[in-house]
């Protein structure tokens, strides 16, 4: 009998074992199957799918994925219109030197930037293009953009404009040539480099911006209008000093000037020396003949209670007591003031105040834009 139990159970055992064998044969099978399977279906999904862009694929920020070639054009011919129509410019500080793409034969090339984007949306070996299908998540390809230009035409604009982007410094100055001062402001000098200009520029041109922003050296200017502070403008014609504070009038007095034979000098000048109570000395003149070589301060001396030497040679703003002269063409080059109103202006100015003497509005009588030979002396 134990014997018999014994053979039994072993055949159960071996019945079992022969089961789960073949349990395990077929699942495998089924899982051979499925895989196979699987991957014939992705490969048949990639198969279908060759000619079209896969997913994930973008030109120039335009998403291409699942057109064909042609379309892919199409599109970018569209969505990429106001890139071909954009302007090329080269900009500095706020100025913009600008032409059209026509003008220099700039054009997209639509058909590259598509088949560049083919290419290598399609050279992604065909394993990983199959898993990245099954996982979904497509490799994604961008593509710059690709534009072609008249090289000549090119250079012909950077060369034209980088004669308006180079210039030398211009000092500040006072325009005085309406009788009333406007301060112009500096400019700094600018020297950009043709070449390095060229090559940005063409750089440039493979972007949607299109824009240079030009480099420059740049080189500084003598005189700066934060210079000007108080200043004297002296109209020969209105015979009148105004005493300015940059652009703001502070004081005015009527003035007698030289005569047709001795004008008064009209430019830009200073005031070099302060004199109260000055001397005057015989110049030489054959108006002075008669006249002694030298004159003490007080009540018979010409020059009145104070005067300010001008650099024009020869020439002072001063006092006199002949105000009948006043608002007349009746010193020998100098400018002639009441005596009040002279010492009321020697209080209100300092030894180097610009002095401007101009022959009337709209006729200044000198470059107003140049610097003075004295100036570039100091």
């Amino acid at each position: 009998m134990k014997s018999v139990g014994i053979a039994s159970r072993s055949a159960t055992w071996l019945g079992n074992r022969k089961l789960s064998r073949l349990m395990a044969l077929v699942a495998t099978i089924l899982l051979v199957t499925l895989v196979v399977g699987l991957l014939a279906f992705l490969l048949i999904q990639d198969k279908l799918a060759y000619g079209t862009f896969p997913a994930a694929v973008s030109i120039v920020g335009v998403d291409v994925s699942g057109l064909t070639r042609t379309e892919a054009v199409a599109r970018l011919e569209r969505d990429l219109k106001g890139v071909a129509d954009k302007p090329l410019a080269i900009k500095v500080d706020q100025e913009t030197y600008q032409i059209t793409p026509r003008e220099i034969g700039v054009t997209l090339e639509y058909d590259k930037m598509v088949d560049e984007a083919y290419e290598r949306a399609w050279s992604v070996p065909i394993y990983e293009r199959a898993a990245r299908r099954f996982m979904n998540k497509p490799k994604t390809i961008k593509v710059d953009l690709l534009a072609s230009q008249d090289d000549t035409l090119v250079r012909d604009f950077v060369s034209r404009a980088i004669n308006q982007v180079n210039r030398h410094p211009k000092d500040a100055y006072v325009d005085v040539t309406s009788g009333a001062p406007v301060i112009v402001k500096a400019q700094d000098g600018r020297q950009a480099d043709f070449d390095e200009l060229l090559a940005a520029t063409k750089q440039a041109l493979g972007t949607t911006k299109r824009t240079v922003n030009a480099r420059v050296d740049r080189v500084p200017p003598v005189i700066v209008d934060s210079m000007f502070g108080k200043f004297i403008i002296i109209n020969l014609a209105a015979f009148s000093l105004t005493l300015y504070n940059r652009e703001q009038p502070l004081a005015q007095f009527p003035v007698a000037c030289g005569s047709p034979s001795y004008p008064s000098p009209a430019g830009m000048w200073k005031v070099v020396e302060k004199q109260r109570n000055p001397s005057w000395k015989n110049p030489g003149s054959a108006w002075a003949k008669s006249m002694p070589a030298y004159i003490p301060p007080g009540p018979g001396n010409p020059l009145g209670t104070r005067a300010l030497a001008l650099n024009a040679s020869g020439v002072l703003i001063h006092g006199t007591s002949n105000s009948g002269s006043i608002g007349s063409p009746a010193s020998h080059g100098c400018i002639r003031m009441r005596m009040p109103d002279v010492e009321a202006l020697f209080e209100m100015v300092e030894a180097n105040i610009p002095v401007y003497i101009i022959r009337g509005p709209g006729n200044p009588g000198f470059d107003v834009t140049r610097r003075p030979e004295w100036w570039a002396r100091e």
